[in-house]
């Protein structure tokens, strides 16, 4: 541990560091285009309570940890990714209000053709371009400036083994340079009940844990505050 921190501490690396925060904190914290948020219908709200009910019912979903949830926001909602199921179970511990300002992104090509487009805007999904990544970024960013909250999961992707993969730091940039704190999730029980090489869900049993709020204002830079993030699901897994 001791002989990893004095590699990230090297002069070189110190100021690689620094330089890219320098340009992060000047790129969020300019001026930003309206963004026409979607906005959260009575559909989208039936759908996500049905999912619950359906968990609930056949996959004896338990959630905990519910009194962590901020009363407003903005916040940062960041989940381990094990299934497909993730996106609706990650919002079943959440009231109706704290439901409609949540956001989550989805990648132009993921969502195409006009009836994917209106479910997205229909239903809290902001469509992001994968080919610009800071564009994608500042519109995060726009979302949250506005007091809303989004959702990331920064695994990227979903695990193959159901273990936890390695953390990357858009949502600590976010964080940290908007001041912004995030909602670690614990999602036990997704992978077994859909992992990537089955096509329907298995009735295993789910648990979603919300643990507490962790502040940017505690750690010193992206890594070590995603680092922190994960490894706080990690313990819970």
């Amino acid at each position: 541990m001791y002989k990893d921190s004095e590699q990230i501490n090297k002069p070189e690396d110190e100021k690689k560091i620094n330089n890219e925060e320098n340009e992060w904190h000047s790129y969020l914290s300019s001026e930003s285009s309206y963004l026409d948020l979607p906005k959260c219908s009575k559909s989208h709200l039936l759908i996500t309570g049905t999912f619950k009910m359906f968990f609930r019912l056949y996959n004896r979903l338990s959630v905990s940890g519910t009194e962590n949830i901020p009363a407003k926001g903005p916040f940062i909602v960041a989940p381990n990714h094990q299934s497909f199921l993730d996106g609706p179970l990650v919002v079943t511990g959440m009231d109706d209000k704290t439901l409609c300002n949540c956001y989550f992104y989805a990648t132009e090509e993921h969502v195409k053709g006009k009836a994917r487009r209106r479910f997205a805007r229909r239903h809290n999904i902001i469509l992001m371009q994968r080919s610009d990544l800071k564009t994608s970024i500042l519109r995060l960013a726009e979302v949250l400036k506005e007091g809303k909250n989004v959702v990331i999961f920064p695994e990227g992707r979903r695990s193959d083994s159901g273990k936890l993969s390695k953390f990357r730091r858009t949502f600590a940039i976010l964080s940290k340079e908007l001041g912004v704190p995030v909602l670690p999730i614990c999602i036990r029980g997704a992978y077994e009940a859909l992992p990537r090489t089955c096509s329907f869900v298995k009735p295993k049993k789910i648990e979603i844990e919300y643990l507490p709020i962790v502040k940017p204002d505690d750690y010193s830079d992206y890594d070590e505050m995603a680092e922190a993030v994960r490894s706080k699901i990690q313990e819970r897994l």
